[in-house]
């Protein structure tokens, strides 16, 4: 006797995510064409055939880049176009697609910390970063990542995103504060 498709899916939790991942094909960018329109809204077309508007690019491994794959949701955060190699895309379709991703994932890179204090249960970072001087709170240490064992990420309190990207190329005393920290 066969198990009814629904109860399957209860003790699998897995069976919906392989669904998924079977749906969505993996593109190259000489299949896709990525522009926006006079809303500002973000389209991507595949094979001059299938469109999808208003979309939201998102890198598909976030933290490592690994596989190279930028994922489009739609408004409802569903995968419609898993794309590889995004550095493949046409001129245009590239300009425009970098330019969405770098106010998607706006980081700044601390280059010097000044001081790390604690005040009320989080720790307020005053650094000076690519971008200018920034004072910001990191409210528990499990927001300040290291990755790689010298790349550090964290968020501070309002969600905000920072990115030390060696730590080994900070000034003494910043390394000296953050070792502290991680």
């Amino acid at each position: 006797m066969t198990e009814p498709e629904n109860n399957r899916s209860e003790r699998h939790p897995d069976a919906g995510w392989e669904a998924e991942v079977g749906r969505l094909e993996i593109v190259s960018p000489d299949r896709v064409r990525v522009w926006q329109d006079e809303f500002r809204r973000l389209h991507v077309e595949v094979d001059g055939k299938t469109e999808h508007v208003d979309v939201r690019p998102t890198y598909a491994f976030p933290i490592s880049g690994a596989a190279n794959l930028i994922s489009f949701l739609d408004p409802d955060d569903k995968e419609v176009v898993l794309l590889q190699n995004p550095a493949g895309l046409d001129p245009d379709s590239s300009k425009v697609l970098e330019e969405e991703m770098g106010r998607a994932y706006f980081v700044p890179k601390i280059t010097r910390i000044y001081d790390i204090e604690d005040s009320h249960g989080a720790a307020r970072w005053e650094v000076k970063t690519d971008r200018g001087y920034r004072v910001f709170d990191v409210r528990d240490r499990e927001e300040v990542r290291v990755l790689g064992g010298r790349r550090v990420l964290l968020q501070d309190a309002d969600g905000n995103r920072f990115e030390v990207e060696d730590i080994e190329q900070l000034d003494e005393r910043s390394r000296r504060l953050i070792d502290k920290e991680i």
